[in-house]
């Protein structure tokens, strides 16, 4: 009898679990992102991104961040030359946007948006294209996830300079919320 009813403990404690999961969220926050490119060449000043994910968008259980040169699990440093496998970069790279084709679909809460670009390219025309198209894409991403505009929290300033060379400056501020509901439904499409 003691043994049926520690299975039965386990049973719904398992069951919990899964719907914990289930019905959990996903957070990313940018805390701060500054990528710079000069003469062909991508610099990261400063990252600072956070991973949480939180069991039934109450309870935070992990949470990774991600800085320049590692990230931490459970306070735990990993430094990316150790975790990562730096000699098969096309199969990282493939893998990368195979998950982004994936998570299209996926309506998130986006709570606030700070992003800040200057950029040039060695053709003006190209400039003033990639300017408008940058913006318009920018706001359709701010229609789609924002429900409560505020202009505080959500602002973004693209400016081109025409000076002959291709180079860019780029800061980003942001936070999104994923429902885990949602993943699991764009896989299955």
């Amino acid at each position: 009898m003691p043994i049926v009813l520690v299975l039965f403990f386990i049973i719904i404690f398992l069951e919990l679990l899964i719907l914990g999961l289930i019905f959990s969220s996903i957070i990313i926050n940018v805390e701060s992102l500054e990528i710079q490119s000069i003469n062909k060449k991508i610099y990261v000043n400063e990252i600072i991104i956070s991973v949480e994910i939180k069991l039934y968008r109450i309870l935070k259980i992990l949470r990774i961040k991600f800085y320049k040169e590692y990230f931490k699990v459970w306070g735990i440093k990993i430094y990316y030359s150790k975790a990562l496998d730096y000699k098969n970069k096309k199969v990282l790279t493939r893998k990368v946007i195979n998950l982004f084709k994936k998570i299209t679909n996926i309506k998130p809460d986006l709570e606030y948006f700070k992003f800040d670009l200057n950029f040039g390219t060695e053709d003006v025309i190209i400039t003033s294209f990639f300017t408008v198209t940058l913006s318009g894409l920018i706001t359709l991403l701010l229609t789609k996830c924002v429900r409560d505009f505020n202009n505080n929290d959500y602002n973004f300033k693209i400016v081109p300079n025409y000076i002959n060379t291709n180079n860019f400056n780029m800061s980003l501020k942001s936070k999104i919320n994923f429902k885990t509901l949602q993943l699991m439904e764009s896989n299955l499409k």
